[in-house]
């Protein structure tokens, strides 16, 4: 009776250290969730002003083209008045 009360007292405890296994576990899977999910966003958000950016620098080359163009019809026709 003895052995077997025994017996009972090692498998309560080791059914105790699975559950505390589990909920550990468990709560590991949480935290690594929200983590991920933390990153996730973080990242979209880093796409997004990338993005953002890539749209503005568009813009500022097309803005430097143009004045670009101006300037160089500017500089030919001071030059031609000069040449006169």
């Amino acid at each position: 009776m003895q052995r077997v009360e025994s017996a009972l007292q090692a498998l309560g405890k080791a059914i105790d250290r699975l559950d505390t296994a589990l909920d550990t576990h468990a709560n590991q899977l949480v935290e690594a969730a929200e983590s991920q999910a933390r990153l996730d966003q973080h990242v979209a958000g880093l796409r997004g002003e990338y993005d953002s950016l890539r749209g503005e620098y568009a813009q500022l080359r097309q803005v430097v083209t143009e004045v670009n163009g101006r300037l160089d019809g500017t500089v030919s026709r001071l030059r031609a008045l000069l040449e006169e």
